[in-house]
């Protein structure tokens, strides 16, 4: 039931909601928009309908238009919003301190907004909130490697973790860099792209805690380090068995300062022309 209501005072047929659906499910019926029970399952739940609509007339899954963020004069400018990613570094130095856990929850509801293809929203995001969860987490994934190293069994496309078993030994986290807290976005494959899926969520979730001053690092380290020695990861993290892409996100507050954005304009630039 998609619960799609329009207050007929408020509703000035514009037909913004009809032109802007993206499966064409929305029609006219007695001079204001409506859904037919026969297209229901049609629906993207995009909410399109809710966001284009001029005079807030249009509610749909429950969701009420006074309830949702105007957008005018609410959005960042263009020069915050061009410093905010130019200046967003990967963090490898962090406090042992937790962030507060209403600070993660919202910086992760934020995320859970990013776009998924079809909208099919097929995502999970397992987070880690707590330090000392993270530090079990460390051990138990440092301990399989050794293990695996004491039997011989590191693949030679993976033998760069003797190294960072060796500095692990002498006090240094290479692989996690004693981040307190780990973000794991995971998917089934079975979507219609689930790593791009999960590389929009996380790039979300990446701009939202650099502008909440938080600190974050894509560890490509620690997802080898789940998939190729730790058995059991998916359990430990609380991953659907289905789910067979992921990425992974540390984060924390940061123990280093940055002072400016930095230029990387070095990468090629091919204008089209047909």
């Amino acid at each position: 039931m998609l619960d799609f209501t329009v207050d007929t005072e408020k509703c000035i047929q514009c037909k913004q909601c009809v032109t802007d659906c993206p499966v064409s499910i929305i029609r006219f019926e007695d001079g204001y928009p409506a859904i037919a029970p026969s297209r229901e399952a049609r629906c993207l739940k995009c909410q399109h309908c809710l966001a284009v609509c001029p005079t807030a007339a249009i509610s749909i899954l429950g969701i009420q238009p006074e309830n949702c963020i105007p957008l005018k004069n609410n959005l960042p400018s263009s020069d915050q919003l061009e410093t905010l990613m130019r200046g967003r570094r990967s963090v490898r130095r962090f406090k042992s301190e937790n962030v507060d856990t209403a600070l993660i929850d919202r910086l992760i509801k934020v995320s859970a907004n990013a776009p998924t293809a079809k909208n099919a929203m097929p995502l999970q995001f397992s987070v880690v909130d707590n330090m000392d969860v993270m530090k079990k987490i460390s051990e138990r994934t440092y301990n399989y490697i050794n293990y695996a190293i004491s039997e011989h069994r590191v693949p030679d496309e993976m033998s760069h973790f003797y190294g960072m078993s060796k500095a692990h030994a002498k006090g240094a986290d290479i692989i996690f860099r004693e981040a307190p807290h780990m973000l794991v976005v995971s998917s089934p494959t079975s979507g219609s792209s689930p790593m791009i899926d999960i590389a929009i969520a996380l790039t979300h979730f990446d701009l939202a805690a650099t502008n909440a001053g938080l600190g974050s690092l894509w560890c490509g380290f620690a997802l080898q380090a789940f998939i190729h020695f730790v058995p059991d990861y998916k359990e430990l993290l609380g991953i659907p068995q289905d789910h067979e892409a992921a990425y992974v996100l540390m984060f924390g507050k940061p123990a280093v300062k940055y002072f400016r954005t930095v230029d990387r304009n070095q990468q090629k630039i091919h204008k089209i022309t047909v």
